[in-house]
C-alpha cells in the first residue's frame, strides 16, 4: 500500500511540475457539451471525461470537479490509472468550467458568507442556487444521458472547495463523497467550519465520506483552517461519517490538488470497498 502511494505521488508530482499528464491508449473520451441552466439562466460549458471502454448500457459512478478546465483532467488521470489497478471503480468525471469570473466569485460561495471577506459591503455567496441547479438539472442530465449511478461524489479546490463543504451543510445526500483542497476555511473567524460543527453534532449517524487537504507550504491561514475543521471532525463526526485531512509535503496552494488528489482518491477507494463488505455481511 505505501510503496503503490508512493510511485503514485512521484508520478504526480511529476506531472505537477512539467503539466504533462498521463494519457492511456483506449483511455478516457473527452465531450464538450453544453447545458443550458433555467435556473441559473445560463449556458453552461461542461467537460465529461468517459471512461475507457465506456459500456453505454452499464452504470458509472461520478465525480463531478469544480474549477473544470483546470481541475478535472488531472483527477481524470487519476481516476483512470487507480482503476486499472482496481483501487476505485471507473468514475465518469464531469468537470464544470467557471466561464466567467463572476461565476467564480458568486456561485462558489455560500450564502451566510461574503463574496470577499474583507470588504463587509460585497454581496453574499448564491451556493445555495449552485447546488440547486446540480441537484434539478446537470445531475439529472448526466444520469440520463451517461449512465451515472446513485454513487456521486464532488470535489472543489481553493474558493470551490467552499462550496462542497457547504453541500455537506445544505445537501448532506446529494453526495456520498466529497473533496476539499486548499479550501480557505478561515474565512469570517471559520464561520464555514462552525456551520459544519453544528449540522455534524446534529447527526447521530452519516454514511459519507470527507478528504480535506492543504500543502505544507501553503499559508497560515489555509493551514489554520484545516486545523480547526480537523479539531472538529475529531470531536463531532458521528457514526459512519469517514473523514481524513491532510498536509502535503513540500507543495503550495497552486499544487495541492495536483499532488493531494491521489491520496484521496485511494481513501475514497478504502471507503468503497469497506462499504461494500458491509452490504455483503
Amino acid at each position: 500500500m505505501k510503496s503503490l502511494q508512493i510511485l503514485i505521488f512521484t508520478m504526480s508530482m511529476m506531472m505537477a511540475y512539467s503539466g504533462f499528464a498521463l494519457q492511456n491508449p483506449g483511455g478516457d473520451s473527452i465531450l464538450n457539451v453544453k447545458l443550458y441552466s433555467k435556473i441559473l439562466s445560463q449556458d453552461r460549458d461542461l467537460i465529461i471525461h468517459l471512461p475507457r471502454n465506456y459500456d453505454p448500457g452499464k452504470k458509472y459512478p461520478v465525480i463531478y470537479i469544480l474549477d473544470g478546465s483546470s481541475q478535472d483532467q488531472h483527477i481524470a488521470d487519476k481516476f483512470d490509472s487507480l482503476s486499472s489497478l482496481t483501487r476505485v471503480p471507473q468514475t465518469i468525471v464531469v468537470g464544470i468550467p467557471n466561464m466567467s469570473g463572476a461565476n467564480r466569485t458568486l456561485q462558489l460561495v455560500p450564502p451566510f458568507m461574503l463574496t470577499d471577506p474583507d470588504k463587509p459591503e460585497s454581496p453574499p455567496g448564491t451556493a445555495d442556487i449552485f447546488l440547486d441547479f446540480m441537484e434539478l438539472e446537470l445531475i439529472p442530465f448526466i444520469s440520463e444521458k451517461y449512465g451515472a449511478s446513485e454513487l456521486r461524489s464532488f470535489a472543489g479546490n481553493s474558493r470551490g472547495g467552499l462550496l462542497v463543504m457547504y453541500s455537506l451543510i445544505h445537501k448532506p445526500d446529494l453526495f456520498t463523497g466529497r473533496f476539499c483542497f486548499s479550501t480557505p476555511l478561515w474565512r469570517q473567524n471559520n464561520l464555514l467550519v462552525s456551520k459544519a460543527s453544528e449540522f455534524l453534532a446534529s447527526k447521530k449517524q452519516l454514511n459519507s465520506f470527507l478528504y480535506a487537504s492543504a500543502g505544507a507550504n501553503e499559508t497560515e491561514n489555509i493551514k489554520g483552517g484545516l486545523d480547526t475543521l480537523t479539531q472538529v471532525l475529531k470531536q463531532k463526526a458521528p457514526l459512519g461519517f469517514a473523514w481524513y485531512t491532510y498536509y502535503t509535503p513540500g507543495v503550495d496552494h497552486q499544487l495541492n490538488a495536483r499532488v493531494s488528489a491521489t491520496d484521496g482518491i485511494l481513501q475514497w477507494g478504502e471507503f468503497l470497498g469497506k462499504q461494500n463488505n458491509i452490504k455483503q455481511k
